[in-house]
């Protein structure tokens, strides 16, 4: 006959109590998880102002020559954002400083990000700064300039691709 030792292992019930810690962090990811839905349901509700396009000139409604090709198209606006390889738009949303701060930050951008930030800023009705709880400014979106990208505060990457879609990229 073997005897058994006493093991070393805890109980099965005490794993299964549930801490402050695991409340907090269940109360967390249900905020996070709130958030992202209020992104995905502004993004469904948004609507734009369609661009002003320019009329045709008497000029180019006339028959085009043979020889002449396609003419390319100029976009009106002094930015751009190039896709991915897989044709997605770079937009990326990402948590930081231990998942409290929620950050949505657009690459590949060539040209004026200037415009493209009050561009954004504009489209989602964002303030130019926000003041945090210890006074300080800081702005809803920011540009990065080592790294060319913009930043914007929140998850905003529904509203963001939406808006990047309708603008035609």
């Amino acid at each position: 006959m073997q005897i058994r030792s006493k093991s070393n292992w805890m109980p099965r019930e005490k794993y299964a109590k549930i801490t402050l810690l695991d409340k907090l962090h269940r109360r967390q990811k249900d905020a996070v998880r709130r958030e992202r839905q209020s992104s995905q349901q502004r993004a469904e509700k948004m609507t734009f102002e369609s661009l002003p396009h320019p009329p045709p000139s008497a000029v180019q409604s006339a028959t085009p020559s043979p020889q002449a090709g396609p003419t390319p198209t100029v976009s009106p606006l002094p930015f751009k954002i190039n896709r991915t390889p897989s044709s997605n738009l770079p937009i990326y949303e990402s948590s930081k400083a231990g998942g409290s701060k929620h950050i949505t930050s657009i690459r590949k951008i060539s040209g004026d990000l200037n415009e493209l930030a009050s561009r954004i800023r504009s489209a989602l009705g964002l303030q130019q700064h926000i003041v945090d709880v210890k006074g300080r400014r800081k702005e809803t979106v920011a540009i990065n300039w080592t790294t060319r990208q913009v930043v914007v505060r929140g998850w905003r990457g529904p509203e963001i691709k939406k808006w990047a879609e309708f603008n035609g990229f």
